[in-house]
């Protein structure tokens, strides 16, 4: 598996949402923040304005472009960037199908016609991924309708439009593989050069580096192992230093801090499927409870006893996702604590 994809294997999709928006200027719609959700739109015809939650910068986008609000922050939708946007629950005759997740909305007065599919997918435990809690506010994928990106986003607009049997299935499945496709467009437009509105460029960049990207796999896929620097510096043929430097320079934080975060987001799906703190401490390379719940503490705030108890609370929701609040609005990553190698 590519380094990409282990580090996003471990992101799923809760729940999704999706709209196909059909307006004529002027219009305008804002979307309230939604934690956890991953909000994608696509422009199929038209142009838009796409602007967060007090932020005086907005994005201009034209047919074929795809805006992406990666932390669920409060964004709108606009024919012009002065143009006032009404709420998306208080549209009038905005009606719903199925589970009330699919919108069909028609708004704005007689003016140019644009039309927008949009996907509103709420991931499980986001922020414990470093690629992803380092995206920034709010992105445009220019020119993403004619890449394989566009391809799926053309075949999702089919499935909300014509709604044939088994599309809730379909819409279901194909949350995670946007979710993917997006990622990867992300990273394959961002060009060599750092730039002030790409803050995950440290992980991009290390994911083009071979002997970095391997380690980044390994860690990702066997967080159990006893890894240490000099072990990963062996395994990509590197002395013990170099890979050190390397790694720290593209990804912004130790190989042993990275590690401890691949552990901590595995430890946070095994507890929510309700797996015992033995067995979590064994897949996780602690060497026992105690020092795993040590670790899960310090990262996460609760013992992890706690956080499993609070998982399958049936009247707790919405959880508290453990070591989400310091990176909370696209914030940098917290810096991982050092643990013991099981």
């Amino acid at each position: 598996m590519d380094a990409l994809s282990e580090l996003l294997s471990s992101v799923r999709a809760r729940a999704a949402s999706w709209a196909c928006l059909d307006a004529r200027a002027p219009w305008g719609v804002s979307l309230r923040g939604r934690p956890s959700t991953f909000c994608i739109h696509h422009v199929v015809s038209g142009t838009a304005w796409v602007s967060t939650e007090n932020d005086g910068d907005a994005l201009a986008l034209t047919t074929g472009d795809v805006a992406v609000v990666p932390h669920g922050r409060a964004h709108a939708l606009r024919d012009r960037t002065d143009t006032p946007a009404v709420a998306l629950e208080e549209l009038p005759g905005v009606r719903a199908s199925g589970d009330d997740r699919v919108w069909h909305l028609h708004l704005g007065g007689a003016g140019t016609k644009t039309r927008v599919t949009s996907a509103l997918v709420e991931l499980e435990d986001p922020f414990s991924v470093p690629i992803v809690s380092s995206l920034p506010p709010l992105f445009r994928l220019a020119g993403a309708g004619q890449s394989m990106l566009g391809e799926h986003l053309r075949l999702l607009a089919r499935e909300i439009e014509s709604r044939p049997f088994g599309s809730d299935l379909v819409l279901a499945r194909m949350a995670d593989v946007l979710f993917v496709h997006v990622m990867r467009a992300y990273v394959e437009t961002l060009g060599d050069a750092p730039s002030d509105s790409c803050r995950s460029l440290e992980l991009v960049s290390a994911l083009r580096d071979p002997g970095v990207a391997t380690a980044l796999a390994l860690m990702s896929r066997r967080p159990e192992h006893p890894w240490t620097v000099a072990s990963l510096a062996e395994q990509v043929g590197l002395s013990r230093s170099a890979f050190a430097a390397r790694f720290a320079s593209l990804v912004g934080e130790p190989p042993l801090g990275f590690l401890t975060r691949m552990r901590m987001q595995r430890a946070t799906t095994l507890l929510r499927e309700g797996a015992t703190l033995a067995l979590t401490s064994q897949l996780t390379g602690y060497a026992s409870e105690a020092s795993f719940g040590h670790a899960f503490r310090q990262w996460s705030g609760m013992a992890p006893g706690a956080y499993r108890r609070q998982q399958h609370a049936p009247e707790s929701k919405p959880h508290t996702e453990p070591g989400a609040r310091p990176r909370a609005e696209g914030a940098k990553n917290r810096p991982a604590r050092r643990t013991p190698r099981g």
